[in-house]
């Protein structure tokens, strides 16, 4: 199965994790796109200059690519040395992208999605920046969770230190953590906030418990 990758930074990304998942790469102006990679990404210029060949692209950078889909690592629905973030039922792909995009950028394990939404739906990968290919994302139900579950709600006990193996679950966007893993959950834990401030969204929220644990690893 394949995922279309939009824009230079899909692109870049899928070509530093799995540059051999990479099947094609394209662009409006070759020349222009490998004047691109040397700003942004010098680490890829080589490989990204051999393997661009002139083609549309919608995107503004105007690049883009295919790639194959990694094989599916589910070890981390019960083994890991960092949190494995969950998302509860997200309904919005571009947010559900960027926390995935959190998620490797922090360190996280993986990333599992319960519910309807395809973690590789290409609204969600357009929103990860092609980060899919840096660390396992994957559908997994509530059963097939092993070890703490902490379920991250504004209405929980205050965060505190965040155990390397915990399992991390950000609820929807206007749902919350659904009754079923907030009765899995070991604990329900929020954020500091100022008096007043309701809420963050998903990938804000994760981002800020990711990196609790991250600062203090």
């Amino acid at each position: 199965m394949t995922v279309t990758l939009e824009g230079f930074h899909a692109v870049k990304h899928a070509l530093r994790f799995a540059p051999s998942l990479v099947r094609r790469v394209t662009a409006v102006d070759p020349s222009a796109a490998v004047a691109l990679c040397e700003q942004l990404a010098p680490d890829l210029v080589t490989v990204f200059a051999m393997r661009v060949a002139e083609g549309l692209s919608d995107h503004p950078t105007g690049v883009a690519g295919v790639a194959e889909r990694p094989a599916e690592d589910r070890s981390v629905l019960s083994r890991r040395t960092s949190p494995l973030v969950v998302l509860d039922d997200p309904r919005h792909p571009g947010n559900a992208g960027a926390a995935i995009r959190v998620a490797a950028a922090a360190g996280a394990s993986g990333v599992a999605l319960v519910g309807p939404l395809d973690p590789w739906h290409p609204a969600v990968v357009r929103g990860s920046a092609g980060l899919h290919f840096a660390l396992p994302v994957l559908a997994a139900g509530v059963q097939e969770l092993d070890g703490p579950v902490w379920a991250l709600d504004a209405d929980g006990d205050p965060l505190g230190q965040v155990p390397d193996g915990v399992v991390l679950v950000v609820g929807s966007e206007r749902a919350g953590v659904s009754p079923e893993l907030r009765a899995r959950a070991e604990r329900v834990v929020s954020l500091p906030m100022t008096p007043g401030v309701s809420s963050l969204n998903l990938a804000t929220a994760l981002s800020a418990a990711l990196y609790a644990w991250r600062l203090r690893a």
